[in-house]
């Protein structure tokens, strides 16, 4: 059973099995600032897990 991370319709294999989702979302901000404050959902595919990660909508300004 693989852990597999999707962004942006791009899956992005498991860095590392010992982190958990939220420590690799962290640590794709490095390469996508914007996931900085995503949201991370789990789905089975077959065997696999999916973590995707969705950007929180948010408003800007007050």
């Amino acid at each position: 059973m693989a852990r597999v991370f999707v962004y942006d319709g791009r899956e992005f294999p498991d860095p590392d099995p010992t982190l958990s989702a939220e420590e690799v979302r962290r640590m794709m901000t490095d390469f996508f600032p914007e996931l900085a404050n995503a949201e991370v959902r789990e789905h089975q595919r077959g065997e696999d897990t999916l973590y995707e990660l969705v950007r929180r909508v948010g408003t800007k300004g007050s």
